[in-house]
């Protein structure tokens, strides 16, 4: 079953109140990444997940305006939603099998769309399909990835994101969110398996 991802669809609703559960709400931790992103000293840079760079370069073709500091304290668990799809379709992740897709979106949301594509191919390798690691939906990698038994394309899928994420919390800069991310990749396998 391929999965025409709409705002509106329970399954991707089901994912966004995954994301929301997992996300916190605003943040000023300095250790993250997004501190950079603060408009100025003091200020929240993350909001449910949404950073303040992100919000600036995307709210208003999302149709949330008007975009501003203030605006972006107040975002809703809708606009959430609606960069959430964006993240989704950047990956291209609509056009794939269902559980694979909200995986592909799952990794697009926190490491970013190539990185997320990247993932799929390592996996399709790694199952014995040749495929270019670009981190590109190219028409190979999208044909590899429809043609592949999809149980066993989810099960390598999240053995990349694990690898991934256990090296990224293996280096003292995202050493102490380990124990966070392990759970909302268990909290996610469990949800959507």
């Amino acid at each position: 079953m391929k999965l025409d991802i709409k705002i509106s669809d329970p399954l991707f609703k089901k994912y966004v109140g995954h994301v929301l559960a997992w996300e916190g709400l605003t943040s000023k931790d300095p250790d993250d990444t997004a501190a950079s992103c603060a408009p100025f000293k003091g200020a929240y840079h993350t909001n449910k997940g949404v950073t303040y760079c992100t919000f600036t370069k995307l709210a208003a073709s999302l149709g949330i305006t008007p975009v501003t500091y203030n605006r972006f304290v107040m975002l809703t668990d809708d606009d959430i939603a609606k960069f959430v799809f964006h993240f989704c379709q950047e990956a291209h992740a609509s056009v794939l099998d269902d559980l694979v897709a909200l995986s592909v979106t799952e990794a697009a949301w926190g490491s970013g769309p190539n990185r997320a594509i990247q993932h799929l191919q390592d996996a399709l390798c790694k199952m014995g399909v040749k495929v270019s690691v670009d981190g590109k939906m190219g028409p190979k990698t999208l044909a590899a990835a429809q043609q592949a038994d999809q149980k066993v394309l989810y099960q390598a899928y999240w053995q990349e994101r694990r690898e991934y994420l256990d090296y990224l919390t293996s280096t003292p800069k995202y050493a102490k969110w380990k124990k966070g991310w392990n759970n909302r990749v268990k909290a996610f396998l469990k949800l959507f398996s």
